[in-house]
């Protein structure tokens, strides 16, 4: 077994602390487990710039490897290598830091299960080019992860997107999601082995993501210290609303029923809403057949005033010029 721990703070600092606990953890339970950790606060990895490249070599029956070149790609291989990951990050504003969406962005588009075997299905049937076997599947593996969130505030509602927006990483890959931990409150704190308790919920984390790796979707106990949160999918308290009693959570994209009964605020997601959160391939299906039905819809509208938009872009390209005169 493989675990990969990745932490996205300072070196030997909190979130290093606390990832490195949980692997730990691991050690104590797999003794033969091989641990790798990288920190990546000093590597390179630059922001996703929308090019296409990755999706445009895929459908043309290469791979879709990612033309920037820096650290990203020892970080993805570390990951595609991995069986279980432990994943932490520090919230300076209210969620991660950005390097870690940087990773995310170039990270989640060439990992994305269904969006690949779309494109693989459709070399199997012969409407793309490209031999389907000779895309490397281990890619596509199930692996599990868990999430830790750290911040300093002790008024939690200033970390509220650190471990929500963390779940940005598996859900695209579908990786099985074993705990979520929100250490915040590291200001008052001081340093995490000042807290007992919390290493021991880390050696929990890091024992329980191991632990799942072999573990069917349905034997998977989702392990929650600070609450299982109202979300049944991704433990999370966050809630879009609408002025009607359909909420919405933002992270699965999934819908509940909300009831009050007096002070107490119950949300019903049914087992069809469940199964088709962003982190299964149904969810995953959905937006893929949303994107690819773009060109259809797009196409003949930008053809259809193609002589305007000319003009129209001229206001974008020259706007030096334009702005001022």
């Amino acid at each position: 077994m493989k675990v990969l721990g990745l932490s996205f703070g300072r070196k030997n600092a909190n979130t290093d602390i606390l990832v490195k606990e949980a692997l730990y953890g691991v050690k104590e339970a797999y003794p033969d487990a091989e641990i790798n950790f990288i920190n990546t606060q000093r590597l390179n990895i630059g922001r996703c710039i929308g090019c296409g490249a990755c999706s445009t070599a895929l459908e043309k029956g290469k791979d879709n490897n990612c033309i920037i070149k820096d650290d990203f790609q020892m970080v993805e291989e570390a990951v595609r290598e991995a069986d279980a990951i432990i994943l932490g990050a520090p919230v300076y504003v209210l969620q991660p830091v950005g390097q870690f969406k940087d990773f995310v962005d170039r990270f989640s588009c060439r990992h994305d299960v269904s969006a690949i075997n779309w494109v693989l299905d459709k070399r199997r049937n012969g409407e793309a080019p490209g031999n389907a076997d000779d895309y490397p599947i281990e890619r596509l593996k199930r692996r599990t992860v868990s999430y830790i969130s750290v911040g300093g505030a002790s008024t939690e509602n200033w970390v509220s997107m650190g471990t929500a927006t963390l779940h940005l990483f598996g859900f695209p890959a579908m990786m099985k999601v074993v705990a979520n931990y929100n250490a915040n409150s590291m200001g008052t704190i001081g340093n995490p082995y000042l807290n007992e308790e919390m290493i021991g919920h880390m050696h929990e984390i890091g024992k329980r993501t191991a632990a799942a790796v072999d573990m069917e979707d349905k034997d998977v106990e989702f392990y929650g210290p600070k609450g299982m949160g109202t979300c049944p999918v991704c433990h999370q308290n966050l809630l879009t609303v609408n002025g009607t009693t359909t909420v919405e959570c933002p992270i699965c994209g999934i819908e509940g029923k909300i009831s009050i009964d007096g002070d107490k605020l119950n949300v019903e997601f049914s087992e069809a809403q469940q199964a088709r959160a962003r982190g299964t391939f149904a969810g995953l299906r959905e937006h893929t057949t949303e994107i690819q039905g773009f060109g259809a819809i797009c196409g003949p509208k930008i053809m259809a005033n193609k002589e305007l938009l000319e003009k129209k872009m001229e206001r974008v390209k020259k706007f030096d010029e334009m702005i001022n005169a």
